[in-house]
């Protein structure tokens, strides 16, 4: 009786259970906020290519000799590859160009970045789509024929469409220089609207839509 006695005392006075600190108790709010804010202005700084003091700008030529070199085994006599991929994939470097060259445009006469200027991005992006076709038409195109690009076989076959190309790139080119000059302003539309679709298109539509980015293309 002593012992239980002893032992119903101790639990009275100490008991069992001590309540645990609330967790909002344990985090620090400052300290999560500014690291919440450290890592913003990090995946800012690193959004786009045509800013040359990030991350991207500094990988950008360090990728460069490996894609030559692929250029170069694509070429090989011996891998056969339909001569229009080979300029398909020829032709991507004329889209890198206009990518430095608008994302200097852009910074110099908008102070913004290539992604957030309409009418420019548009441009390089064209270029990056007729690359593609190029790829994939001259893919496409062996493929469903069942034959291998005969040896020695040459581009002359596609010097219509490789001329149609070089001229949209050189018209490209151009316009980023000519535009500022003729009073072009950063969300002018790609082809001044052309193929734009209505802004009221979807507003009676029944999905949940979402406020439009500030960079959006026009």
């Amino acid at each position: 009786r002593c012992v239980m006695r002893l032992l119903a005392t101790a639990i009275a006075a100490r008991p069992l259970l001590v309540p645990r600190a609330a967790p909002a108790a344990l985090l620090d709010v400052e300290a999560v906020a500014s690291v919440h804010t450290s890592l913003g202005d990090v995946s800012s700084t690193l959004a786009f290519a045509d800013q040359a003091g990030n991350l991207a700008g500094a990988l950008f030529p360090l990728s460069l000799p490996p894609y030559l070199l692929f250029l170069y085994f694509l070429g090989y006599e011996g891998n056969r590859c339909p001569k229009t991929a080979q300029f398909g994939a020829q032709f991507l470097l004329l889209f890198v160009v206009s990518t430095v060259l608008t994302g200097i445009v852009t910074k110099g006469t908008y102070s913004s970045s290539l992604a957030d200027v309409d009418w420019l991005h548009g441009g390089a992006e064209a270029l990056l789509t007729t690359s593609n076709l190029f790829l994939g038409f001259g893919l496409a195109g062996a493929l469903s024929s069942g034959k291998m690009e005969p040896a020695g076989a040459g581009m002359e076959g596609t010097r219509p469409q490789r001329f149609a190309a070089l001229a949209l790139a050189v018209t490209v080119f151009g316009s980023a220089f000519a535009g500022p000059q003729l009073g072009v302003e950063a969300h002018s539309p790609f082809l001044f609207g052309a193929g734009a679709l209505p802004a009221d298109l979807l507003a009676a539509s029944p999905l949940p839509l979402h406020v439009e980015p500030a960079n959006a293309l026009s």
